[in-house]
């Protein structure tokens, strides 16, 4: 699963709402209270934050990295040497406090912001993993579910959502081997047969006015269904993805090849669809997929997998810390709920454990951060001032500076240097090389933003802002048509989050760019080709 949000905007509005007391999930002891500890792991490509017992988070860490190498070297082999975001992963150790905070249909989840990629699951690393049967080695992996729509942004910078869950299905039932040289991938996944086997053969032997249900409705996902909580329909939905992804991975290689070619490219997927697989809308579809299912044609490959490094640095997290994790990953909770009570349930829940934090330590990070949201704006500069001078090896409190200062104009000056010292402090902050990009956008400094922002989309290719920066610098350069594609892009990202301001503006500047106002075709060279 998928969501976005802006996390710290997020806490900021639980700091300062005033909410009942409603029964509702808990988290067991904290540490103080002398509950399970978290540690931190720390690699190259994670932040690991678990309560689960230290060797068991090394186990974690270990899955993680070799998951990561195994999904890419089988299915995106190209992606292996690019720049990413690092990863923060949190691991609840009891199933069961999971189970209390998100929607039953969750057992795991991706979640995307301007500032973070993250993944949450349950449990110790064995149970990520569950066989379909006991006669069968395929099974399902709730960690390449999620891990796979992280990936896939690196290697498709557009997808529509059948192909981003068909994918992620898909790579569920990659199997690594116990020497971590080899992978398997394609192997059947059962739930998705036995579901799409009896709603296909219903759907074929139906007269075409009778039909509820086709694979076309795929292709035009309803993105309701959750809010509806329409566990069966949205079933319908995974499974029939899976089957369209595993059917054209072993029956059409080299169309769905040429379609992820022109997705990388930034090809809007109705147009790269109609280039590259025009069959996905024909009419007798539901058929040929039907027979694929009865002939069981359900081969598997075996891939090999680079060696992986799986160094670490590991730390007890303090108390505070712990209360600021837990109140992050309850207000998650109610992000993804739907009804109430389960919302105001979830937002007291992040209520209590911030409070915590903030009263086991005012000069954190997490409690200047509340603050300086919380605070009206002209005293915003002076709390993130405190927060740099509490914190001044950390990013993120340069990063809390830079976006203080806002449209300052007589604060450019510093405004650079925070950001400057947050890209020296932490090189792979794709917000920090947004901001200063767009800092200079702003001044006409166009040659200074373009290698930031370029290395911006490269390690967040799901910003909106780095997007919509992107296209700003290609416009001042007169290249409009890739400016107007990347303004497609960062538009296509706001929708499926659903921000009306934003997109508003991203409208406007799409507007803008297409007819010509915000961009001016660069003049060929004259000893340029005609």
């Amino acid at each position: 699963m998928r969501h976005g949000l802006a996390m710290g905007a997020l806490l900021a509005v639980l700091a300062s709402s005033q909410l009942a007391c409603v029964v509702g999930p808990r988290f067991t002891r904290c540490p103080a209270e002398g509950g399970r500890a978290w540690v931190r792991l720390d690699s190259d490509h994670y932040t690991l934050e678990t309560d689960l017992p230290p060797e068991e988070a090394r186990k974690a860490m270990g899955a993680l990295e070799r998951t990561r190498v195994a999904i890419l070297a089988a299915m995106w082999p190209d992606a292996l040497a690019r720049p990413m975001a690092k990863v923060r992963v949190y691991v609840l150790a009891d199933p069961d406090e999971f189970e209390g905070l998100y929607p039953r249909r969750v057992r795991a989840f991706f979640f995307r912001s301007e500032t973070e990629a993250l993944i949450v699951l349950p449990g110790p690393p064995d149970s990520w993993e569950q066989r379909f049967t006991g006669l069968s080695k395929a099974s399902s992996s709730r960690l390449n579910h999620e891990l796979a729509h992280f990936l896939s942004t690196y290697a498709l910078l557009r997808q529509p959502r059948w192909l981003s869950e068909g994918l992620a299905e898909f790579l569920e039932t990659l199997r690594l081997s116990e020497d971590g040289k080899t992978a398997v991938v394609g192997a059947p996944h059962f739930e998705a047969i036995q579901d799409m086997g009896v709603l296909l053969n219903r759907v074929v032997r139906a007269r075409p006015e009778k039909r509820d249900w086709t694979m076309q409705r795929v292709f035009s996902w309803d993105s309701s269904l959750e809010s509806r909580e329409d566990d069966r329909q949205l079933g319908a939905m995974y499974a029939a993805s899976w089957l369209l992804v595993h059917w054209l991975y072993h029956e059409r290689p080299r169309e769905l090849a040429a379609y992820q070619a022109l997705l990388a490219k930034g090809v809007a997927p109705d147009e790269a669809q109609r280039q590259a697989l025009p069959e996905l809308r024909s009419a007798t579809l539901d058929a040929v997929l039907l027979d694929y299912l009865r002939n069981r044609r359900y081969r598997e490959h075996t891939v090999p997998v680079p060696t992986v490094g799986t160094a670490f640095l590991e730390e007890v997290v303090e108390h505070a810390e712990v209360h600021a994790i837990r109140a992050k990953l309850a207000a998650l909770g109610a992000h993804m709920a739907h009804r109430e009570p389960f919302i105001h349930n979830r937002r007291k829940l992040s209520q209590d454990e911030l409070d915590e934090a903030l009263r086991l330590d005012p000069k954190g990070l997490p409690a200047l951060s509340t603050k300086l949201r919380a605070a009206p704006e002209a005293e915003r500069p002076a709390i993130a001032r405190e927060a740099v001078a509490a914190h001044p090896d950390e990013a993120e409190a340069w990063l809390l500076l830079a976006s203080a200062l806002g449209a300052d104009a007589t604060a450019q000056a510093e405004q650079e240097a925070a950001y400057k010292k947050a890209l020296e402090l932490e090189p792979r902050s794709a917000p920090a090389a947004t901001g200063l990009a767009w800092l200079y956008v702003t001044q006409g400094r166009l040659a200074e933003a373009l290698p930031l922002v370029q290395w911006a989309v490269a390690l967040a290719p799901w910003s909106t802002q780095a997007l919509d920066t992107f296209a700003m610098v290609l416009a001042g350069g007169g290249a409009c048509d890739e400016a107007i594609q990347t303004e497609e892009r960062a538009l296509e990202l706001i929708q499926d989050e659903g921000n009306p301001e934003v997109e508003k503006v991203l409208r406007e500047r799409l507007a803008g760019l297409t007819h010509g106002t915000l961009c001016t075709p660069a003049a060929p060279r004259p000893d340029a080709p005609r």
